[in-house]
């Protein structure tokens, strides 16, 4: 009794687990379909996921973090401001401990989104390089490891560090390169970052790349805003043509509505062009508005540049003075700490990675030398149970030989004694030898006769057999022929009745062309093999005709028995002629 309830806690148990395990798995399922529609419209996604709530909060622990993290990769993508860290902390906590090397991947790139919207520039960076630890070339998403490298692009050049931008904006285009995506905004950060080192050459391949895959693309329209800020930079290399190109291609239903970064570069390329009034205006539009502190910052800057290039030195210190208090809005100076305190955090990441490394080749160290301690501890040892088992070994042979030499003298003894015994034995066993052998050869005599006797018997016995075999033979023969007289009477009865019915017409059912085709079968046994070898392939029709030339009926019967039209039959009947001969 006690065996049966435990088996049947145990069953119990298992089923548990296993509906358990089904959830999970299900509601998995179902969190990977969201995020996948998530990617194109995250807005409803996010409301899918708001309908969720309730039963994935019911659900494992792993399950309900899942779902938070999707949460927060469904707002980051609709381009929700987050208002705290404090999901992601807990996230970030949870994932570290239980999660998979993907979802340790994806967990700190939504960190470093997270601190990145807060304006917390070096744990964004901290989190985004940690992220780039747990890349792994079996289990990255790749995906996510361009967004890593697109926004520490981003970060490095928000805070002036555009050397580190540069690096970051390569391993992005190599990481769109290998997975065969979109290598335009790739381009784009590496020419931005070359401009601002003063590479003008690197910065002008770059952005010719991305202007010839723009051009080539068959859907400009998802490059307007890339289009953009390349008029901008050949504005400011002085590519006057390419800029024109960029302007030829940017949808003019744009200048419709105010754009800050749109007025910017259409500033910059008519400044570039010599038209100081109509990039005055657009300036001055941008100063109006008053919503882009830094594209004010750099439309005040060339107003300035304008009106001191015209020699207007009232306007010229109008906008310097505008210019100046933007700077000090914008804090440039916090700018440059913030590009210390980020470079220190790379450098902390770095260091804290060789760390890492380090204490990683020591413990490997450490380990492989505790392996080989082992290792000699226990070769040592097996070198002694060998010796020691040998020895035994050698001891037991050495007594196993003691007692097989005392056991074969103890043999030898009493050997001799038998030997004696048979040599006895052997004497009276010649004395009736030589009795044996006169009966032994009236034997032979008699054995000579009876063999004789058998052979006879065996000749005449295989003369019967002979004789029987011919007469069963002679009895098949005669059955076969009985048979084959039926077969070919019923055969000929059945193509009788066809040539009768052929008179008028007449509709053959199936019946009536099965039993068509196996009396001519059986008259004709090798017609069929012939029919397959001439025409390969053939249909229904067509072998019924064959069937019905083949007992000699004209082309009007055989159109009154297949109802085909006169034109097929005759030129069906011209094209099995062979069949009559």
């Amino acid at each position: 009794m006690n065996v049966k309830k435990h088996i049947s806690s145990f069953l119990c148990i298992f089923c548990i687990c296993l509906l358990f395990s089904c959830s999970e798995e299900s509601a998995l399922v179902e969190l990977d379909n969201i995020k996948n529609i998530g990617d194109k419209n995250p807005n409803i996604a996010l409301s899918m996921l708001d309908s969720l709530e309730l039963e994935m909060r019911s659900e494992t622990a792993y399950v309900k973090h899942k779902y938070d993290l999707l949460r927060i990769r469904l707002n980051d993508k609709a381009d929700n401001i987050p208002n705290s860290d404090i999901m992601i902390k807990n996230l970030m906590s949870y994932f570290e401990s239980n999660g998979s090397i993907r979802d340790k991947q994806e967990v700190f790139y939504y960190a470093g989104s997270v601190y990145r919207d807060l304006q917390d520039t070096p744990h964004a960076l901290e989190y985004f390089f940690k992220s780039l630890d747990y890349v792994d070339s079996n289990e990255c998403d790749s995906v996510l490891l361009r967004n890593t490298y697109s926004n520490l692009h981003f970060l490095q050049y928000r805070v002036q560090n555009y050397k580190e931008a540069a690096k970051m904006a390569e391993k992005e285009y190599e990481v769109c390169k290998m997975l065969g995506m979109d290598e335009v905004l790739p381009y784009m950060h590496v020419g931005s970052s070359y401009l601002a080192l003063d590479s003008i050459d690197k910065a002008q391949i770059a952005f010719d790349y991305a202007l010839s895959l723009i051009v080539k693309s068959k859907n400009r329209s998802q490059y307007q805003n890339s289009l953009i800020y390349l008029l901008g930079d050949y504005s400011e290399l002085k590519e006057i043509s390419k800029a024109q190109r960029c302007i030829s291609l940017i949808d003019k239903s744009l200048l419709k509505e105010f754009s800050a970064v749109l007025y910017m570069s259409f500033a910059q390329y008519y400044e570039a062009s010599g038209d100081d009034d109509s990039a005055i205006i657009y300036c001055k539009r941008i100063l109006g508005d008053g919503t882009d502190i830094n594209n004010m910052y750099d439309a005040s800057k060339l107003l300035y540049r304008i009106y001191k290039k015209k020699g207007k030195v009232d306007d010229a210190c109008k906008y310097a003075d505008i210019y100046m208090n933007l700077s000090d809005s914008i804090d440039l100076g916090k700018r440059q700490e913030l590009a210390a305190t980020v470079n220190n955090e790379f450098r902390y990441h770095l260091d804290q990675r060789k760390e890492q490394s380090l204490n990683k080749e020591i413990n490997k160290y450490k380990n492989t030398l505790i392996l080989v301690f082992l290792i000699v501890i226990l070769i040592v040892c097996a070198i002694y149970v060998l010796y020691v088992h040998k020895r035994n070994k050698n001891l037991q042979n050495i007594i196993a030989l003691s007692s097989e030499l005392q056991r074969i003298s103890d043999d030898d003894k009493k050997l001799r004694v038998d030997i004696e015994q048979k040599e006895i034995e052997l004497a009276k066993s010649k004395e009736e030898l030589g009795n044996y052998s006169a009966e032994l050869n009236k034997v032979k005599t008699e054995l000579q006769r009876v063999n004789d006797e058998l052979s006879s018997y065996d000749a005449a016995l295989s003369t019967k057999e002979r004789e029987l075999s011919d007469k069963i033979q002679q009895n098949k023969n005669i059955i076969r022929l009985l048979h084959q007289s039926k077969m070919e009477e019923n055969a000929e009865e059945v193509i009788r009745n066809i040539k009768e019915s052929a008179v008028g017409k007449k509709e053959m059912k199936l019946a009536d062309w099965k039993r068509l085709y196996k009396a001519v079968d059986e008259l004709y046994p090798l017609f069929k093999d012939s029919l397959i070898k001439e025409l390969g392939s053939f249909n229904e029709q067509q072998m019924q005709v064959c069937y019905l030339m083949r007992i000699g009926l004209s082309k009007n019967q055989i159109q009154n028995l297949t109802g085909l039209s006169r034109v097929t039959i005759w030129r069906w009947t011209k094209t099995y002629e062979w069949i009559l001969l």
